[in-house]
């Protein structure tokens, strides 16, 4: 009997760990800010991919052409040009505070956590903002969705962005009487020197 009584307290301490929510989500969030400061993040990132030597290859496909690029990772021009859609969304600003619910999953067996903020419905750039942190609270992947529709113009992008591995821009854009534009980049980043 004695047993039940261990595991049952056990099993509702993992549960309130499991389903705990936070805000403070990497440990680096500053005082102030409600949320993750993704535009320090991306320039953060920016610093990192012209400091580790990586190579940027790019796919540009514009409606349906494509075409092809590589990217010096120290061209800082070319980064920051890269990450500026990343580096835009700053959910801290003063009209978007009340804006997002925020949730979080956390896998206890590999200390992976996930962070989901979510617009209420008014606010639709961005609708949603996924992050993947590691255990060490460092994030690994980002993704971003975005959408504004009206009667004279649709626009929905989609943003990934995978720590040293890939970043996609996905965007779609119509205006009343004029063909869509669809444009698409991905871009694989890889180390110059491979071990």
């Amino acid at each position: 009997m004695r047993h039940y009584r261990y595991m049952t307290v056990l099993l509702t301490i993992f549960g309130f760990i499991a389903c705990h929510q936070d805000n403070n989500t990497t440990g680096k969030t500053t005082a102030g800010a409600k949320f993750e400061p993704l535009p320090a993040y991306f320039n953060g990132e920016r610093e990192h991919i012209r400091a580790g030597g990586f190579s940027l290859h790019k796919i540009i496909t514009l409606n349906g052409v494509s075409d092809t690029a590589t990217v010096n990772g120290t061209d800082s021009t070319a980064v920051r040009d890269l990450l500026k859609p990343f580096a835009d969304i700053d959910l801290n600003k003063p009209s978007l505070r009340d804006q997002y619910d925020t949730s979080s999953l956390y896998d206890p067996f590999s200390g992976r956590k996930s962070v989901i903020y979510k617009s209420k419905g008014k606010q639709t750039f961005p609708s949603e903002i996924t992050m993947e942190l590691d255990k060490n609270g460092t994030i690994q992947q980002v993704n971003i969705h975005s959408y504004t529709v009206n009667m004279v113009y649709e626009f929905r992008q989609d943003l990934l962005y995978q720590r040293n591995k890939n970043i996609r821009i996905a965007t779609y854009q119509k205006i009343a009487f004029l063909s869509p534009k669809e444009i698409e980049v991905n871009v694989t980043v890889t180390p110059k020197t491979r071990m």
